[in-house]
C-alpha cells in the first residue's frame, strides 16, 4: 500500500448518479469506473466511501457535515437520471468550499449544453459545424459561415444537453434535407423523448477524439489522440458514433468501430493541429482536471470541434484510460494525477465557510 497526498485519515468520497445503476452496459460502465477508482485510491492508502447522489440535497449536506471528506471524487455524469442536471453536484460542492476532481459547475454547464458551446467556441474563432433548432415553433441557425442561412447537406440530429450518442442511431443521420423537413424531423424527435434536439451539419470523413489531463504544474497535457476507425463497418451504414456503437456489444456497429492511435508522418500535422485546437477548447470552457474533446475532419483534413465533455468516462477500457496508458499513465497514476488536481484546485482557504463548521 502507497500512500498519497495526506488523506488517510479523512474519506474520500467516490459520488455517483444513485438511478444510473439499472443493469444496461452504459450503467456497467459506472459501476466499472467505482470500483477501479475505488481500488486505486484504497491503494494510496485512502478511507473510500462510495455516496449515490440524487435530489436530496439536504441530505447530501447534512452526510458532509457529518464526515468532513477531504475529497470528493465526481463521477456524476447524470443526476436523477438526466444528464443537464449533472451540473447541480460541483455547483453544491463549490457552495461549500468542498474539493473535487474535475470541472466545475460553469464549465460543466457551458461545455454540455452543445448550441452554447458552438458559440463560445465560435467566438474564440475555433472552428465547430453548423447547427439548426427549433425557437418558439421556426428554424434557428447557427452558421459556421456567417450567412445565417440553411445550408444543403447531411445533418445528424443530436439532443442538446445529453452524453453518451443517446438517440442516435442510423436514422439520425438525414440525407440533403430541406429546411421544412430537418424542422418536422426536430420536432418529432422532441415530442417523443420530451427534450430539446438540434441538427448538427454532419462532416464527412475522419473522426478523433482528444484526452487533455491536467500536469502536477496545473497545465494542460495533451494525451496521444485517438481515431475512431469505421473501415470495417458495413458500406450502407453511416460513419458515425451512435449509441449502438457505445454500448451495443452485440451490434454491428460495436464490432466494427474501432479506437486506433494514428502513426506515421502522413498524421503528425494533423495530429498537432487537433491538439492545439483541444487545448484552446480546454481554455475557452475554463476546463480542469481532465476532459476529452471530439473532432470531425473533412475531406480536405479541415478539423471541425464537435463537443468538449468536461467528464469523460473514466472506466478501465473507455477512451480516456487507454489514451494515458499510451504514454505510460497506468490507471493508478491517472486516478493520482486527477485526485491531486481537485486537491489543488479547489482546497478550501482556511477563511472558507466548511459544512462543518
Amino acid at each position: 500500500m502507497m500512500s498519497a497526498f495526506g488523506l488517510e485519515d479523512l474519506p474520500v468520497f467516490l459520488i455517483y448518479d444513485g438511478q444510473a445503476l439499472n443493469g444496461g452496459k452504459a450503467d456497467r460502465d459506472v459501476v466499472n469506473q467505482l470500483d477501479a477508482v475505488e481500488a486505486a485510491l484504497i491503494d494510496f492508502g485512502c478511507v473510500v466511501r462510495r455516496l449515490a447522489a440524487d435530489l436530496d440535497f439536504a441530505g447530501l449536506k447534512e452526510t458532509f457535515q457529518r464526515e468532513k471528506p477531504r475529497l470528493v471524487f465526481n463521477l456524476v455524469e447524470s443526476l436523477d437520471g438526466a444528464d443537464r442536471l449533472q451540473t447541480l453536484i460541483p455547483l453544491f460542492l463549490e457552495n461549500w468550499r468542498l474539493p473535487f476532481t474535475g470541472s466545475g459547475s460553469t464549465a460543466l454547464f457551458l461545455s454540455n449544453h452543445k448550441i452554447l458551446a458552438k458559440r463560445i467556441m465560435a467566438a474564440q474563432g475555433i472552428a465547430t459545424p453548423a447547427a439548426a433548432w427549433l425557437e418558439n415553433g421556426s428554424l434557428a441557425f447557427f452558421p459556421e459561415n456567417g450567412t445565417g442561412m440553411f445550408e444543403n447537406g447531411d445533418w445528424l440530429i443530436k439532443t442538446v444537453d445529453s452524453h453518451a450518442s443517446v438517440y442516435i442511431d442510423d436514422h439520425s443521420l438525414l440525407r440533403q434535407p430541406d429546411a421544412a423537413g430537418l424542422a418536422e424531423r426536430l420536432r418529432e424527435a422532441e415530442a417523443a423523448f420530451t427534450q430539446p434536439f438540434f441538427a448538427e451539419r454532419f462532416v464527412k470523413g475522419r473522426e478523433f477524439n482528444v484526452g487533455i489531463l491536467e500536469g502536477e504544474n496545473g497545465r494542460p497535457e495533451i494525451l496521444p489522440v485517438a481515431e475512431i476507425d469505421f473501415s470495417l463497418l458495413s458500406p450502407d451504414r453511416p460513419p458515425l458514433v451512435g449509441y449502438a456503437a457505445k454500448w451495443h456489444e452485440e451490434s454491428e456497429e460495436y464490432r466494427a468501430t474501432r479506437r486506433v492511435f494514428p502513426v506515421g508522418s502522413q498524421d503528425e500535422g494533423l495530429t498537432r493541429e487537433l491538439a492545439d485546437m483541444a487545448l484552446a477548447v480546454w481554455q475557452s470552457f475554463g476546463l480542469a482536471g481532465y476532459a476529452r474533446v471530439d473532432f470531425r475532419v473533412d475531406g480536405e483534413g479541415r478539423p471541425f470541434v464537435l463537443e468538449a465533455n468536461a467528464n469523460p468516462c473514466l472506466a478501465p477500457d473507455a477512451g480516456f484510460a487507454a489514451a494515458a496508458e499510451r504514454i505510460g499513465f497506468g490507471y493508478s497514476v491517472l486516478v493520482r494525477r486527477i485526485s491531486l488536481a481537485g486537491l489543488r484546485r479547489s482546497a478550501p482557504s482556511p477563511e472558507s465557510p466548511h459544512p462543518g463548521g
